[in-house]
């Protein structure tokens, strides 16, 4: 810890952008070998608990009046940043449609929806949020958890559990009710569904909130074994689907169900338990060879540099994925999915994504940062400047 903060938390961040960034490009073949497909959970789930943690960390110290403001602030922020990658995200595929056969196109369903509707409609339907152009859907869920997050710090600070107490019946009716907005173009249900992700969001600042409480984890080694025992589970499902045709039959429509399937849309408990699991095991088996080295890692490591960096990152390796998805994409109809021509594709992508991603946690774009961020505090009201607690 440096200055307040974790570096194990911005580390995790940093693993999970990278992640993301690499399941983004999802016509290529290096997703399948992302650790996401061994398990229910993924980084999703890992980042929005961080969120969590984040939250509460950064805010606890705060009058409800300050605290109020910092998250409306940063709703306000997130929802430009949205803006920003919507717009440059929309731009880029509408520029790639001009040289190649739209029908061909990852997105053509949103840009098909696009065409016709008149400048001021399309505005509307962007400006709304209720769309997903290239990768929108991620931080439209943040804007709504900054909303929530008043609530959420002051009932945890109330006693670390409330957090949690709160947003669980909005889970559960959100899920057993399948509570989705749908897309306002094209009429698909949205992705990461705001309100059962709540959840995962406030178990966060129930973490955040024990670790400032004094609240210690327990650590039984039978709670050890059946935590391990949620993580292998998938691995298990996995080597059992040969033999058992049920498994397969559930494994195809997992997504569909919430309380008996493992929906991410929906946060299926199933999904909850596994990402809860994985956070228990990473706290209790701090010396284990993979979590060793990112409770090792310092405020210098590339992963956490990525992780303060977190919200420019994230925007523009979504940017850049919405386009380069659409290239691999093209690359496999043009070449065959993992030929030559189409892997050679993709790992050139990715390895120039990955690069840009390194620059941005750089010392360059982080003096840029620390300039704007010195000028806004400048013109910040007094009040709005105490110190946060960390």
């Amino acid at each position: 810890m440096t200055g307040g903060r974790i570096h194990l938390i911005d580390a995790v961040r940093g693993y999970c952008l990278v992640n993301i960034f690499v399941n983004h490009i999802g016509a290529g073949v290096l997703t399948h070998l992302s650790p996401s497909n061994v398990g229910f959970s993924d980084s999703a789930e890992l980042f929005v608990f961080l969120a969590g943690m984040s939250a509460y960390l950064s805010s606890s110290g705060l009058a409800p009046a300050q605290r109020f403001d910092k998250f409306w602030r940063r709703a306000g922020t997130l929802y430009l940043c949205n803006l920003v990658l919507i717009a440059f995200s929309l731009a880029g595929l509408l520029l790639l449609r001009r040289f190649v056969d739209p029908a061909l196109m990852q997105q053509r369903a949103v840009l098909d929806a696009l065409a016709g509707n008149g400048l001021a409609i399309d505005l509307a339907h962007l400006a709304g949020l209720r769309q997903s152009v290239g990768f929108s859907m991620v931080l439209r869920l943040y804007v709504a958890l900054m909303l929530a997050a008043p609530l959420l710090v002051w009932a945890a600070s109330r006693r670390w559990w409330l957090a949690v107490a709160v947003a669980l019946p909005v889970w559960a009716l959100a899920g057993h009710f399948k509570l989705v907005l749908h897309d306002s173009l094209t009429g698909a249900p949205l992705a990461l569904t705001i309100l059962p992700w709540t959840l995962i969001f406030a178990c966060g600042v129930a973490a955040a909130a024990a670790l400032k409480q004094g609240v210690r984890v327990p650590r039984s080694p039978w709670l050890v074994a059946g935590a391990a025992g949620v993580v292998l589970s998938y691995l298990l499902l996995i080597a059992a689907a040969p033999h058992a045709p049920t498994v397969v039959a559930w494994a195809a429509g997992r997504n569909e169900h919430f309380w008996l399937g493992a929906s991410k849309s929906f946060q299926s408990p199933l999904r909850v338990l596994h990402a809860l699991s994985l956070v228990y095991l990473a706290i209790v088996l701090a010396r284990a060879p993979v979590v060793r080295l990112l409770h090792a890692a310092g405020g210098d490591s590339l992963l956490a540099r990525l992780g303060r960096r977190s919200l420019p990152v994230f925007v523009a390796s979504s940017i850049y994925a919405t386009l380069a998805n659409e290239l691999v994409n093209l690359a496999n109809l043009k070449w065959g999915a993992a030929s030559a021509g189409a892997l050679a594709t993709e790992a050139a992508l990715v390895g120039a994504g990955l690069a840009a991603m390194a620059w941005m946690a750089g010392p360059g774009p982080a003096r840029w940062a620390r300039a704007l961020a010195e000028l806004r505090a400048a013109r910040a009201p007094v009040e709005s400047r105490e110190p946060l607690s960390a």
